[in-house]
């Protein structure tokens, strides 16, 4: 794999690998400038040798090292305990004001499930947008490439299959996410239950996330599990796009098994992504992907019939002001397959912390698309679906190689920045903080006086 990747990078044409290279051969000049090195003997000069970090492609290096002096290394110290700190609130201030706004709307959850769920979702929506600020704070720029999706798939009912590198691509597809419309706040994470207690996972677990319990020996139940949370959630709250890393973890901890596997069973040889899981594919297809005609025609003629009685047709205009009720009958189906490729600079992954702290150089992230149309894939044939995953990820790897050699999936493409306003982020948090110091001294207030009432009568107070 090393050889791989070093053979790619020797004959790298990429606007990143020029720019290293002319840093490389000025580092050269002034070295042989100064003059050549002299062995002990005396007699055979030894060439000088430039800084080790010139060699490093851009993108690779800390912010440290890539300061060109000593006021912009001051400067990239002096910031990271600014950002830990402001990157720290969004997992303890912002999860606290999070349920400061959500307690006075738990009566609507069951009365008044659309209202409840829609306020939830913005709810969501923001503090998901905070993750995706981290990177985007720091420097790194993400850009989209591929398929035009705004057109298609950003509204509609879609499986959203991400290959996985580091803890960093959660924050990526959280950025890219807030362009894409009301999908923002209508999504359903399938994640590793070890997020399960952390702060985002508890809001996720209330938004209608999924935690999976990997291994063979819960396999079958988690498949059962999965398809039972979708029944009850996916319609009932209105999501649109299922997120989730069919690989089933990070990259650098599966490659060697992924390749021994490959190996031994005749599957594609991948360098850049590991053989994908198709289980949870399957479940989610199988369960609110598309369906027969009958089944989807039966089911529009029962909610054309209708009773022509005011009395009906009035409660038909509550449950449809209360809950979007023709999504329980209708249950509209899994439209679209998205196969997401994220690509950080050289093939060196970003972090989640390296993206709260910023300590690495600015740098470019890559996502591609590519859509598909979810009655075209194969998920009723186990193996037939295994077989079209692997041709997704044999590609995705080639996109992959291309994007490490020259700097884009595919020769003359160009990316689209993903860029958030400014004034919007300062705005954000401005407002989650004050937010929470009002929260803290209403609910002092509400509880102080609770608790005055109901020691009254034993003669305490407050």
């Amino acid at each position: 794999l090393r050889g791989a990747r070093q053979s790619m990078l020797e004959t790298d044409t990429s606007p990143l690998h020029r720019e290293a290279e002319m840093r490389s051969s000025r580092s050269r000049s002034r070295s042989q400038s100064q003059g050549c090195r002299v062995s002990r003997s005396g007699s055979n000069p030894l060439p000088a040798i430039p800084p080790v970090r010139d060699y490093k492609q851009l993108g690779s290096r800390t912010k440290f090292a890539a300061a060109e002096s000593w006021s912009d290394r001051f400067l990239s110290i002096f910031l990271i305990p600014i950002r830990a700190l402001i990157c720290f609130s969004n997992v303890t201030v912002f999860f606290l004001a999070y349920f400061g706004f959500m307690i006075p709307m738990l009566w609507a959850r069951n009365i008044w499930p659309r209202l409840y769920w829609f306020y939830e979702g913005k709810l969501y929506r923001w503090l998901q947008a905070f993750i995706g600020y981290w990177g985007y704070t720091a420097g790194y720029d993400v850009y989209e490439f591929g398929d035009d999706i705004s057109a298609d798939c950003v509204d509609e009912r879609t499986v959203v299959m991400i290959n996985h590198q580091s803890t960093a691509d959660v924050p990526v597809m959280m950025a890219v996410l807030q362009n894409k419309g009301v999908t923002s706040r209508k999504t359903l994470w399938l994640m590793d239950v070890m997020f399960r207690w952390t702060p985002f996972g508890i809001i996720g677990k209330m938004h209608g996330d999924y935690f999976i319990q990997q291994g063979k020996a819960t396999r079958d139940k988690e498949i059962g599990r999965l398809k039972r949370h979708l029944r009850e959630v996916y319609w009932d709250r209105d999501r649109r796009w299922v997120l989730l890393f069919p690989e089933g973890g990070f990259y650098h901890k599966r490659v060697e098994s992924s390749q021994k596997f490959g190996e031994k069973n005749g599957f594609p040889h991948l360098l850049y992504t590991t053989l994908p899981r198709q289980g949870a594919v399957k479940a989610i297809l199988d369960e609110i992907g598309p369906r027969h005609d009958s089944d989807s025609s039966s089911s529009e003629g029962q909610t054309r019939a209708r009773s022509t009685s005011k009395l009906k047709l009035l409660k038909d205009t509550v449950d449809a002001i209360r809950e979007k009720k023709y999504l329980k009958e209708t249950r509209p189906p899994i439209k679209y397959v998205l196969d997401v490729t994220i690509a950080y600079p050289n093939g060196v992954p970003l972090s989640l912390a390296t993206c709260a702290i910023g300590t690495r150089e600015k740098c470019d992230i890559a996502v591609n698309y590519k859509l598909f149309k979810a009655d075209e894939v194969p998920f009723h044939d186990d193996t037939k679906l295994r077989d079209w995953m692997y041709q997704v990820y044999k590609e995705k790897d080639e996109m992959l190689a291309n994007y490490y050699a020259k700097g884009v999936f595919h020769d003359g493409e160009e990316g689209t920045r993903v860029e958030f306003s400014w004034p919007k982020i300062i705005g954000q948090y401005s407002f989650w903080f004050g937010s929470f110091i009002a929260q803290y001294y209403i609910y002092k207030w509400v509880i102080l006086r609770v608790l005055g009432l109901v020691l009254a009568p034993f003669g305490l107070g407050f």
